[in-house]
């Protein structure tokens, strides 16, 4: 109780200043961020010498200063010191998480940042119907990306059925994607690509979760974590770094290292228990395809949404910091590797750095198209998102993902 009356009020008011400044300026600053961080690993640090310290001290207290009698039962206040050590965890995991999601621009830095200030702050009480051992912090990420996902697969569906509708009434003969004419060889290829992306996705999760089965019984039986939870956290893991999962896995080392270890876990598993290992890779099987589809389906719907909805166009000398330019031209730089590595080294979620901006415009200038206007992402709102998250975090005590679990 003690450390929400400290913690909630803080948390509140960084949620609602930083998603005022989101909205105002499109930025967290760090002093709101330095302001979380340091409030709340000061009431761990207080807790934890607390810890140590409540004795002594509450006996000189009565017995010294009160001079309350020898006999005189004294009731000593302390958090925890397990409790204090999952917070330190939890703390030390989020930053690393995070580090690891800027790193792989799943989403920019200030964001990053308040993930890390949020995890700080909120109690690990608040995730008690869906706790994560090592990272209960991931309960808050599921509930902040999940609304995300239902907001924008609403929004994509609605706009498309918004598309064909005007569409169909102007007997519009566009290309409903409105993207280049691709050759049959050119679809072939990336049909084929697709098909070997899915095929390696398998593989990895036969290996996966036959791993989990072997171990299942050793893991539930000497420690405390739940099996579905690795589940949950495996297929999270694939949705937020999907991409990155699928090139590191094509590379031919690992490819083929995961199909020799794949191979003898499935040997293993036959020999010891058939049934039990076909039903495993049946039901893996099954349950990847329906997740690849719907994962394909949604990623359509999202990309149509936001080539429609999320993009405009700017003229080149009015290019500014934290401006995200779209995919087609930042791989045109990427191609041109001795421009891109001298001046631009990376791109960031978070836009353009100042000290990019100049380079790109000069690049644009001199590019063999002599664009004048180019187009680029119009900014999405993610720190309201993670504000939601934080308070759906609260009310259910839970992930929403275990919760809709739970009813069936």
């Amino acid at each position: 109780m003690i450390l929400n009356i400290l913690s909630l009020p803080i948390l509140f008011f960084i949620g609602i200043i930083t998603t005022y400044e989101d909205f105002k300026c499109g930025k967290v600053r760090n002093k709101w961020i330095i302001f979380g961080a340091c409030w709340g690993i000061g009431i761990i640090l207080f807790f934890l010498i607390w810890h140590f310290i409540a004795s002594p001290v509450t006996n000189f207290y009565y017995f010294n200063l009160l001079n309350y009698p020898a006999d005189y039962e004294v009731v000593v206040f302390t958090v925890s010191l397990s409790y204090l050590l999952k917070c330190i965890l939890n703390m030390t995991v989020a930053l690393i998480i995070s580090y690891l999601m800027w790193k792989f621009n799943v989403w920019a830095a200030g964001d990053a940042k308040l993930f890390i200030v949020y995890s700080i702050l909120l109690p690990t009480t608040f995730y008690w119907k869906s706790f994560f051992l090592f990272f209960p912090s991931f309960v808050l990420m599921i509930n902040i990306f999940i609304p995300i996902f239902i907001y924008l697969l609403i929004a994509s569906i609605l706009y498309y059925l918004k598309f064909l509708y005007l569409r169909k009434k102007n007997k519009s003969k566009d290309n409903l994607l409105e993207k280049k004419q691709e050759s049959k060889a050119d679809r072939k290829k990336k049909i084929l690509e697709n098909v070997k992306n899915m095929a390696i996705m398998m593989i990895a999760f036969i290996g996966l979760f036959l791993i989990i089965k072997l171990f299942q019984t050793p893991i539930q039986k000497y420690t405390s974590i739940d099996v579905f939870s690795i589940q949950v956290l495996i297929f999270a893991v694939v949705i937020i770094f999907s991409n990155s999962v699928i090139k590191f896995l094509i590379k031919p080392i690992v490819f083929k290292i995961v199909i020799i270890l794949v191979a003898i876990l499935v040997c293993y598993g036959l020999i010891n228990s058939y049934d039990s290992t076909i039903e495993t890779i049946r039901r893996t099987l099954i349950m990847m395809t329906i997740f690849i589809i719907v994962l394909s389906i949604f990623r359509k719907l999202i990309d149509f949404h936001v080539l429609k909805t999320n993009i405009k166009e700017v003229k080149i000398e009015d290019i500014k910091p934290r401006m995200s330019l779209v995919e087609d031209i930042m791989e045109k730089m990427k191609k041109d590797k001795e421009f891109y590595n001298k001046h631009i080294g990376r791109f960031y979620s978070g836009g353009l750095l100042p000290e990019q901006v100049e380079a790109v415009k000069k690049w644009l200038k001199n590019d063999k198209e002599e664009m004048e206007i180019i187009k680029i992402y119009k900014p999405f709102p993610f720190v309201p998102w993670m504000f939601v998250g934080v308070i759906i975090t609260i009310i259910l005590k839970g992930s929403m993902f275990h919760l809709v679990w739970n009813l069936f």
